[in-house]
């Protein structure tokens, strides 16, 4: 019994190093080539997903009814109001109060109204002030070659 137990033994050591020497027959260039080919059907693979599923959404939009790639036209904007009529704000009262409400508490409002901008010349102004300051400057020790005595 003992020496059956050690064929065995002895039989699946022959398979393990069969295995192995198999293993070491492949060159390593084919290696590398299968492992280059996984990588690829794997790329072609997500490629072909990202198609069919943006096919998909492609269909689904173009039959979808009433809507358009196009944006929709904006509509003209209305006439600003007169500054008279931002001084009864009546919405807003009511917001500060459905605050105050729900806070239980004393809510201070402060409105600001700025005025719009008529020209954009102090933009201009400021943007010549600053490119002017980031201009590169000669120091005073550099002089110009006409000065130079011999």
């Amino acid at each position: 019994m003992a020496f059956e137990q050690i064929l065995d033994a002895a039989a699946q050591v022959v398979d393990v190093a069969q295995v192995a020497q198999a293993a070491k027959e492949i060159p390593a260039w084919q290696g590398g080539l299968m492992g280059m080919a996984v990588v690829m059907i794997a790329l072609v693979g997500i490629w072909a997903a990202t198609a069919i599923v943006g096919g998909y959404f492609i269909k689904t939009k173009a039959s979808a009814p009433g809507k358009s790639e196009a944006a929709p036209k904006a509509q003209p904007a209305a006439p600003a109001a007169p500054a008279a009529a931002a001084v009864n704000d009546l919405p807003l009262a009511v917001i500060i109060a459905a605050a105050v409400q729900m806070v239980q508490a004393p809510i201070r409002s402060v409105v600001v109204s700025a005025p719009g901008m008529a020209s954009v010349a102090w933009t201009s102004q400021g943007r010549q002030a600053i490119y002017a300051s980031h201009t590169a400057k000669a120091p005073q020790a550099v002089t110009t070659l006409g000065t130079i005595k011999k």
